[in-house]
């Protein structure tokens, strides 16, 4: 058995969850009367996602420039309403993290406007139901993984050291990044690799 972790970390999107960005183009291309290609030009490919990710734009913001290039007003409720659809929540992954907490602390860490975290409940209740108020997200740390000082300030918030972290994420360069951070890491291969990873820690 290896030392147990102080906190287990998880990415949301592709690992507690299915995220679907086509499904979240489609809905907002449904509500403002546009194609889901158009929605993809104005959202993704002009850099406003990566911007609020980034926290260079807050969420007002991000709404008021969404519905300027998207040519309707996009609420809050509405962007919530488009982003869960794109968002179908693992019951085997989330039966696990249920468990580990009975272990050891957890959190999240996304690369996503704080938007995401402030509605989990509303988003994917599954989710909020373990970490309502425990995802640290790229837009609040202004940074975005895979820079180490994402991995960093994530831990400095959770009150332990890099090193007494295992992070689990779908995407290979967040997991290179958190282990230069530090960290130990695990890239994410579905709810049978993960159960047998975190039995090896001591954590189920």
């Amino acid at each position: 058995m290896r030392m147990r972790p102080h906190l287990v970390l998880f990415d949301i999107d592709g690992v507690l969850c299915h995220y679907d960005r086509a499904a979240f183009a489609g809905a907002l291309g449904a509500l403002t009367g546009r194609t889901a290609e158009f929605v993809r030009e104005a959202v993704w490919a002009s850099g406003l996602e990566t911007r609020s990710d980034r926290g260079e734009v807050g969420p007002e913001a991000y709404l008021w420039e969404m519905s300027e290039r998207l040519g309707r007003t996009v609420s809050s409720a509405d962007w919530l309403a488009a982003r869960g659809t794109a968002m179908t929540p693992d019951p085997r992954v989330l039966t696990l993290v249920g468990c580990v907490k009975q272990h050891c602390p957890i959190a999240g860490l996304t690369n996503n406007s704080t938007m995401l975290a402030d509605h989990m409940d509303v988003l994917c209740p599954g989710i909020a139901e373990h970490l309502q108020g425990l995802i640290h997200t790229s837009a609040k740390l202004g940074v975005t993984k895979p820079q180490a000082e994402a991995y960093l300030r994530c831990a400095e918030l959770q009150g332990v050291q890099a090193g007494e972290v295992f992070f689990i994420d779908d995407v290979e360069a967040n997991v290179e990044g958190a282990l230069r951070a530090g960290m130990q890491a695990s890239l994410f291969a579905g709810a049978d690799r993960l159960e047998q990873e975190l039995a090896g820690y001591g954590l189920l």
